[in-house]
């Protein structure tokens, strides 16, 4: 039985957008996680965010940044309506949370997008060009390489709890939180650890500590869509720090 390409073993989603180096993501995530406390303004963060969906769009993830885009506008709109009861305790809570969901959202997304499109060899060989250091280089590729890992450990956690009758949601959580700890996060968090050190172990037996020259097989440089999507968050980053500097609230 003939599968086609990019079926069974390909674990990323096949980007129809353009291909920007992975150090520019990196660029892009640190400037991000600045950029987005800068100002408490909704509509500071709904530009931050609309730049941020702006940029997964054109890396290929048009649906995901509609998606997003309702989500920041749900979030928005629940602040909005119960900002007049915060003088409630519950509601207050609830408030906090989709604030933060909100607060959080453009850097997940950018993440995830990263992740996703990104395979674990480019990001190796970014860092390596990037002159790091070594123990630096071999962590950030455990790292990266967990991500795929800890999602389908969580889902075989689920899928053998949900056999034994035993719910993994937030309502668990909330109502069940020693059930839900010991049967799902600790066996979760044990995983991890596992996980963290075969994959170290993995790295360092395919070289990765080796000192001589490393090569990739995927092309790793600055193109022009990389330069002009550097040149203009860059210029917002910038613009926005000296307004902070300045003393001006956003």
């Amino acid at each position: 039985m003939k599968h086609p390409a990019g079926g069974l073993y390909t674990t990323k989603r096949q980007n129809n957008g353009l291909v920007f180096d992975p150090r520019t993501k990196l660029i892009l995530l640190i400037e991000f996680d600045i950029l987005i406390f800068l100002g408490r303004s909704l509509f500071y963060e709904m530009g931050v965010f609309l730049l941020c969906s702006l940029i997964l769009a054109v890396g290929g993830h048009r649906r995901n940044a509609i998606k997003c885009i309702g989500i920041f506008a749900v979030c928005a709109a629940i602040e909005q309506l119960i900002h007049p009861y915060m003088s409630h305790f519950l509601i207050s809570l609830v408030y906090f949370a989709v604030a933060l969901i909100r607060k959080v959202l453009p850097i997940f997304i950018l993440t995830k997008w990263s992740v996703e499109t990104t395979k674990v060899s480019a990001f190796v060989a970014a860092l390596w060009k990037m002159r790091l250091p070594k123990n630096m280089i071999i962590t950030g590729s455990v790292i990266f390489r967990c991500f795929p890992t800890i999602r389908e450990e969580w889902t075989a956690i689920q899928s053998a709890m949900r056999m034994r009758s035993i719910e993994c949601n937030a309502r668990s959580l909330l109502f069940k939180p020693s059930e839900t700890i010991t049967y799902i996060l600790i066996p979760l968090f044990i995983s991890i650890l596992n996980i963290s050190d075969e994959l170290a172990a993995a790295a360092l037996c395919r070289g990765l500590d080796n000192p001589g020259t490393h090569t990739c097989m995927t092309e790793i440089g600055f193109k022009r869509q990389d330069v002009v999507l550097l040149i203009l968050v860059t210029s917002i980053f910038a613009g926005m720090c000296i307004v902070r500097i300045l003393g001006v609230r956003l």
